[in-house]
Order: structure tokens, then C-alpha cells, then sequence
């Protein structure tokens, strides 16, 4: 009912033609900072692009684990493509708004419990780029989706302070695919556009609260 096609596009501060989009925390384990490092690499501040950050839990549970810092760096860079970089609380259907507003979901993650940012894009037919071999597998097929390849790093027996009860370790997404990935989303938009709106009927056929309480 809220993340849908249809939901009302929440205004971004940018002329930028294409705006690419992360929502979540911006720590390592979402792969924020590949994104930031792999847009910086590909773009320039000529390029008709714009990355839009919706940062989460920058005053909460990543406090003091944020990238607010190195993107507000990269903004302040004349040479550097555009970001658009929004930390403050937002309502879930502005969020929806969000993903209506943009024009493809980059979600590179390490680490994922399950990914909703990515379902919730699909919902509201975003084209998304995502890591493969993750949480996300379960809803964000080829079919509706760019997946970016990945192999296991293993980590230690600690991960943010936590002994692990075994060798731990995450997801690596390549960053030559990723490159390859965000530069195809621009190129190739029309049809990325066509496959998000299967993604988005599929969401709305078998990933709503009633099918998952009744599943």
C-alpha cells in the first residue's frame, strides 16, 4: 500500500538527469563505501549523474560507523560527480517517494540479514543493481534484477566486536562488475525500466505481509 509504481516522488535537490540511489546505513557491511569509491571512479562532475545517499542510524545504532564524513568530502569537490547526501528522518512514504524519484537502486552489500531496501525498490518497479550469492537471492532474480557477482572474504572470528563462533566471513562483489553495472543503468535505461516493472508486479503478486503470514 505504500511502496508501489504509483507512490508520489519525494523532490531531490539535483538537475541531474539520472539519480542513482542507496538507502541503508553507510558501514562496510552494506558496501557503501564500494558504492562511493566505484561512483567517484566512474563519474564526473560533467556527467549528467547524481548519486542520492539516504543514510540510516547515523544517530542511533551506526553512530560513529557512518561514511557522512568522507561523502561530505567527495561533495565538496569540484571534480567530483554529484551527491546528494540526506541523513534526516524520513516517513515511510516519502521514502516510497524516494524510490519513485530515482532512477536505479545501488545496494553492493557484504551483508545482508534480508535486503528490504531492495525489495521495497522493486516494489516501487526501481530498477536495481545488487549483490549476487546474498540474503537477497531469495526475491531479486536476473530476471527483475542486475546482480553483481561476488566471492566469499573471510573475515576472522570477530565481526564488530563479536567473537564468532566460527571463521567468519562476507561478500566481496566485484568492483570491475560494479563499474560496469552503473554505467549499463544509465546506458541501457529504457529496458532496465521494463524488467523493474515485472520486478514490481512480482513483488505485488508474492512478497506482501498476507502472502509471507500465510507462506
Amino acid at each position: 500500500e505504500v511502496h508501489h509504481p504509483g507512490a508520489t516522488p519525494t523532490p531531490v535537490p539535483t538537475s541531474k538527469a539520472f539519480k542513482f540511489l542507496f538507502v541503508g546505513g553507510t558501514i562496510g557491511r552494506k558496501g557503501a563505501d564500494l558504492l562511493l569509491d566505484t561512483y567517484l571512479k566512474t563519474f564526473r562532475r560533467s556527467d549528467d549523474v547524481c548519486l542520492v545517499i539516504k543514510d540510516f542510524g547515523g544517530k542511533s545504532a551506526y553512530q560513529g560507523q557512518t561514511l557522512s564524513d568522507r561523502i561530505r568530502a567527495a561533495q565538496a569537490d569540484p571534480a567530483a560527480p554529484e551527491i546528494v547526501y540526506l541523513d534526516r528522518e524520513m516517513p515511510e512514504r516519502e521514502l516510497a517517494g524516494l524510490y519513485t524519484a530515482c532512477d536505479c537502486l545501488v545496494h553492493p552489500y557484504r551483508g545482508e540479514g534480508f535486503g528490504l531496501p531492495v525489495l521495497e525498490a522493486m516494489a516501487c518497479a526501481l530498477p536495481v543493481i545488487c549483490t549476487g550469492g546474498g540474503s537477497t537471492d531469495d526475491f531479486a532474480t536476473e530476471e527483475f534484477v542486475h546482480r553483481v557477482p561476488a566471492f566469499r572474504e573471510f573475515v576472522g572470528t570477530e565481526g564488530s566486536g563479536i567473537k564468532l563462533d566460527h571463521r567468519g566471513w562476507w561478500l566481496s562483489p566485484d568492483p570491475e562488475a560494479l563499474v560496469h553495472a552503473l554505467r549499463e543503468a544509465v546506458a541501457e535505461a529504457t529496458p532496465w525500466r521494463e524488467r523493474a516493472r515485472k520486478g514490481a508486479a512480482h513483488v505485488a503478486a508474492h512478497w506482501t505481509w498476507k502472502h509471507t503470514a500465510q507462506a
